[in-house]
């Protein structure tokens, strides 16, 4: 069995470093990684999971979620908020569910304005600035997507305080990400592409 583990930043895996492909921070950067990858491997079969991190406005710093819809926004023309774009993604049943809102900046009240917080906040439980480019990528290629996201903010905390508490958080996040690969590794050898 083939994995393609995904992340923005070594930061959020910790001892996953070595197995990790790592993206940038952001849709543009999460863009070129995934040309360059899926250049190298796109006639592959293999599982793609993306974990890391993300801002949560009501989940608990510390939960793991799995992802099962991501919303792709922020895009703006002129002054016109674009129209979401929403992916079904599988999620796993023992780990709390979420819906992810993907953008190109760090959601908070100093981004957007509070009418579209609110907004936004009332359709999604979760944020990060990948995800919509990878779930792209995947569905174009025809792969299998999982994602593991760790809540590592409530929106409320600088880029220093978010770098610490991701290198923190990652233990936890790795110990859950360990458990899902023994389990699908159970009947075959897990091969990492990179």
């Amino acid at each position: 069995m083939k994995i393609a583990l995904f992340a923005a930043v070594p930061d959020e895996v910790g001892t996953f470093a070595d197995h990790v492909n790592f993206t940038g921070i952001g849709r543009e950067n999460a863009t070129r990684a995934m040309i360059r990858f899926m250049e190298k491997h796109k006639d592959e079969d293999f599982i793609m999971l993306n974990i890391g991190s993300v801002g949560s406005h009501d989940r608990t710093v510390g939960t793991v979620l799995s992802v099962r819809e991501i919303l792709s926004g922020s895009s703006k023309f002129y002054e016109t908020e674009m129209l979401p774009y929403y992916f079904d993604v599988q999620a796993d049943e023992q780990v709390q569910k979420a819906t992810l809102y993907s953008s190109d900046c760090f959601v908070s009240p100093e981004v957007f304005t509070e009418n579209y917080l609110e907004s936004v906040k009332s359709k999604v439980d979760c944020f990060d600035m990948e995800s919509s480019v990878l779930i792209s990528f995947a569905q174009d290629y025809g792969k299998k997507y999982v994602s593991y996201k760790i809540v590592s903010d409530n929106l409320d905390v600088d880029i220093e305080v978010w770098r610490q508490r991701v290198q923190d958080l990652s233990k936890v996040l790795v110990a859950h990400i360990q458990q899902v690969l023994d389990e699908l590794g159970q009947n075959e050898k897990i091969e990492f592409l990179k």
